[in-house]
């Protein structure tokens, strides 16, 4: 008899598997070129009205289309059968969640600063 909740050791040791390099084509660079294109205009278009909005809006949005490119490039890597306009459309819906949520979020601050600002 033993303890649940201090189990015996596993008779296996645990082997994680070797890593593989990520592979990628030009299509997959050039989608990250034109989502870094976008950001850096969405940037310019924050620092006219606020610098540190644009700082803000660079940073997050790098982190946010980094983990969605990388994101997808790993589900890629099982599917090497798919086409250009296939991968296009896995890196885009790897942003999905990432737009929608931050869409609400923004549109609820910016709602509150307009609220804040009309009601006072």
């Amino acid at each position: 008899m033993y303890d649940i909740y201090d189990p015996p050791p596993a008779p296996i040791p645990y082997c994680p598997p070797k890593a593989e390099p990520l592979l990628f084509t030009r299509g997959d660079v050039a989608c990250l070129v034109l989502l870094c294109t976008i950001l850096c205009a969405a940037a310019a278009l924050a620092w006219w009205s606020d610098p540190t909005v644009a700082l803000m809006t660079s940073v997050g949005g790098s982190l946010v289309i980094l983990e969605s490119w990388f994101t997808a490039l790993g589900f890629l890597q099982k599917r090497h059968s798919l086409g250009l306009r296939a991968r296009w459309t896995v890196f885009f819906a790897a942003l999905v969640p990432w737009l929608v949520g931050l869409g609400v979020a923004a549109t609820l601050m910016l709602g509150l600063f307009f609220a804040s600002d009309f009601f006072s």
